[in-house]
């Protein structure tokens, strides 16, 4: 996407300009990731000439992507990459877009953030959209399929803690899938046996629980073989003509 692209959907339909035209949110975090400070430049200008809205939430009542607080985020990521991430992390207001910028870079120093984000998560919430089950729910999309990003077991073991500690504290079943699909993203010993030794009565939970099982014994098999470079660009090429 070239610098004038984004412009372009920002200033068509079918929705109005303030609220992101034909923009979404993928195309302006694809479009930071390509063209950094410059990019941040120029969202930050749309942001400001169609008045891009700050809350989700209007005051009749009408749900909208709060596209100023992603463009806050997205041109930060550009001018200062993962570490203002990490900053706004630390904002109640503005985490989860963040966490959503993260998932979408990749990168080991992006899962890092994650990680040390979720170490010192309390998962009090039972609203799966807060952003640590967020930032969780990114850990599982990052490190638990074969296209994964390839990190040390250290992070391994430390996402281990985290997903024990959250399941612990989740209120709800889909709170407890989600740490289930997040451990998958550390294929040990050590969570093959955490897995196999929960004891859980719902049906989600225990199909969950499951894949879990299967997920890590398969990675963990000597037979497997993590796909290199082009059969990951492979995967996720499928994968979005999937969606």
């Amino acid at each position: 996407m070239n610098l004038n692209a984004l412009a372009r959907k920002a200033s068509k339909g079918p929705a109005p300009q303030a609220y992101g035209g034909s923009m979404n949110v993928e195309d302006m975090i694809r479009f930071v990731l390509v063209h950094g400070a410059d990019g941040a430049d120029e969202i930050e200008r749309l942001s400001a000439l169609h008045g891009w809205l700050g809350h989700g939430l209007l005051e009749d009542g009408t749900r909208v992507v709060p596209f100023a607080r992603w463009a806050q985020a997205c041109a930060a990521f550009g001018r200062g990459g993962v570490p203002a991430l990490q900053t706004l992390l630390a904002d109640p207001a503005l985490a989860t877009f963040a966490v959503g910028i993260l998932e979408e870079v990749k990168t080991v120093e992006s899962v890092q953030a994650l990680i040390g984000f979720c170490a010192s998560a309390h998962w009090q919430s039972p609203d799966a959209t807060h952003a640590e089950w967020k930032a969780l729910a990114a850990l599982n999309l990052l490190l638990s399929l074969d296209d994964s990003v390839k990190v040390e077991k250290a992070a391994m073991d430390d996402l281990l803690h985290i997903v024990a500690k959250a399941f612990v504290a989740a209120s709800k079943p889909m709170l407890k899938s989600i740490c289930l699909w997040a451990v998958r993203g550390a294929p040990t010993a050590e969570s093959l046996a955490w897995v196999q030794t929960l004891d859980v009565s719902d049906a989600g939970v225990e199909a969950a629980r499951v894949n879990a099982v299967k997920s890590i014994q398969r990675r963990l098999s000597p037979g497997y073989k993590a796909p290199d470079g082009k059969q990951k660009r492979q995967i996720q090429r499928q994968r979005a003509a999937d969606v």
